[in-house]
């Protein structure tokens, strides 16, 4: 028998990025080096504002955070770093799910398709 609990994730959608989140990345996730360094890059491709510079904001400006493109990666980003601290040797992840736009963060946390194509 396990020991591990089990655990349904959920990932979150549009709307779960706003002025009280600002700042998040940095405060929780500056050590996921790898995740961040292939989204600026994405976003640099892209010619989009860098991914660290919307978090690190001084003000947040609805303007800029709620646009579509840069909503998407800042709640994307949070959620996938969230699901990578998981401890496994803690947790037996069951299922993962996700509502709105979480659909597409779950596919990246399950599995189903690569961080890269997730975001």
């Amino acid at each position: 028998m396990s020991s591990k609990q089990t655990a349904l994730v959920i990932c979150p959608g549009r709307g779960s990025y706003n002025k009280t989140e600002l700042g998040y990345l940095a405060r929780h996730h500056c050590d996921k080096t790898e995740l961040i360094s292939m989204i600026e890059a994405e976003r640099a491709a892209a010619q989009q504002t860098s991914l660290l510079a919307l978090d690190a904001a001084e003000s947040f400006q609805t303007r800029e955070h709620l646009r579509a493109d840069n909503a998407s990666l800042l709640i994307h980003a949070s959620a996938y770093a969230d699901f990578l601290v998981i401890d496994r040797s803690k947790y037996d992840i069951v299922a993962v799910t996700g509502n709105s736009m979480g659909w597409y963060t779950a596919l990246s946390c399950a599995g189903g398709v690569s961080p890269e194509q997730g975001i």
